[in-house]
């Protein structure tokens, strides 16, 4: 049986015409008869009474459609299945990320998407969240990590990794030798501060806190890229926030405290299109999330 023979005898069956049967698939009535006869044929039973005034199924017609209908949707996903994993082998993927992520959690990514797919190019864009966002938005790239929390229309975002907040002290500072640090120790300080426009949830949600503590801060420096702040509180230019990821490696000068606030955290999500799921980006947004996994800190 082909598969062909199968669609003209559904289509048939469906519409109750062989004309109407033509037309919804773009053939001509000879053609769809045709294929009827051969399907008969092959099948070695008449499928349909008809005459020049109506077409009815037999009953051999009424058993065989289900199994037909079955057959042409089991043949149609394996066409897809074979599709998908084609496209997993040939596509290029376009990734944005933060620049505070791309030490260690952008290259265990790569490493492991290129382990499992080597065939695929991967396009790595470093932005700040609030660019990440529209550029997914024009559809400039195809996913991309953000700093949470974020709302954007269009967009999914599905949280992937958190870490402690620090504060990065000057060395001499008085709290250097406090066994804790609160939000409401740094009352007094200049923040070096990275800018609300490049990730305004983040900004938002540490001046939030200073404010419940009843201060305002003191903004000395308004940064666009997270790894400067250290190199500024060691000049003396304020105390700085941070991701605890961003100071992994020692700063000379610089001493780092953990915040004690718990329900305080760095929090990255992973942003796609609502509309947008190939499975090559279901392949990264599963990889991604594994890597986040062995890096976050719950």
């Amino acid at each position: 049986m082909e598969l062909r023979n199968l669609s003209a005898f559904i289509a048939v069956a469906e519409k109750k015409s062989f004309v109407q049967a033509a037309t919804l698939l773009n053939l001509s009535q000879p053609a769809i008869t045709a294929q009827i006869q051969r399907l008969e044929q092959d099948l070695g039973v008449m499928l349909f009474d008809r005459n020049r005034r109506s077409v009815k199924m037999t009953a051999a017609g009424e058993a065989f459609l289900t199994g037909a209908r079955a057959t042409l949707a089991t043949a149609d996903e394996a066409a897809k299945a074979a599709q998908r994993a084609a496209s997993l082998q040939t596509e290029r993927l376009r990734f944005g990320f933060p620049p505070s992520a791309s030490r260690e959690i952008v290259p265990s990514i790569m490493t492991q998407f290129h382990k499992l797919y080597p065939h695929v190019k991967l396009d790595l864009f470093s932005f700040h969240t609030s660019i990440i966002v529209s550029e997914l938005q024009r559809e400039a790239i195809d996913l991309g990590f953000v700093r949470l929390p974020v709302e954007a229309k269009g967009l999914d975002i599905v949280p992937a990794h958190q870490e402690p907040l620090v504060v990065c002290l000057p060395v001499n500072h008085p709290l250097c030798n406090s066994p804790q640090v609160s939000i409401a120790d740094l009352r007094y300080e200049r923040f070096i501060m990275y800018g609300r426009k490049w990730a305004p949830g983040f900004h938002d949600r540490i001046t939030n806190r200073c404010l419940e503590a009843g201060f305002s801060p003191i903004v000395s420096n308004e940064i666009d890229e997270m790894y400067v702040a250290p190199a500024l509180v060691a000049a003396g230019e304020g105390i700085a926030i941070l991701p605890k990821m961003v100071v992994s490696s020692p700063t000379h000068n610089v001493v780092v405290k953990e915040l004690t606030l718990p329900d305080l955290c760095s929090e990255l999500g992973i942003a796609t299109r609502t509309v947008d799921r190939s499975p090559m980006i279901c392949e990264a947004i599963s990889i991604s999330k594994a890597v986040c996994e062995s890096f976050s800190i719950h």
